[in-house]
């Protein structure tokens, strides 16, 4: 797990603006609806990124990372691909998400 968490937070140094890839393959995902599960909601710094990858690992083995710029922390997420835009939306209010992420379009969706 010790190469994972370093070979991530590489990726979140290397990726400002965020990243979303497949572990432990550490594949970029390119495609599909992402949305993160609300166990892994406000996790940023080590302890964040330990938490994530952990349920990341018992879970979809999706993680995603994005900088907010309004407190400047980096968050982690562990998260759930979907194919279906109306899926992932219903997933994300489930798992109280103020957004999505449409990976098709490269944009935001807010909820």
């Amino acid at each position: 797990m010790t190469q994972l968490f370093e070979a991530i937070k590489q990726i979140a140094e290397d990726n400002p603006d965020g990243f979303t890839v497949r572990i432990p393959t550490l594949e970029y995902l390119t495609d599909g609806y992402i949305a993160a599960y609300l166990e892994t909601q406000d996790c940023f710094g080590d302890a964040g990124l330990m938490k994530v990858l952990e349920h990341a690992a018992a879970h979809d083995n999706i993680v995603g990372g994005w900088r907010n710029n309004e407190n400047k922390q980096y968050y982690f997420d562990s998260s759930k691909v979907f194919d279906n835009r109306d899926e992932a939306i219903k997933f994300g209010r489930e798992n109280k998400q103020i957004a999505i992420f449409d990976m098709y379009a490269f944009r935001e969706i807010r909820l």
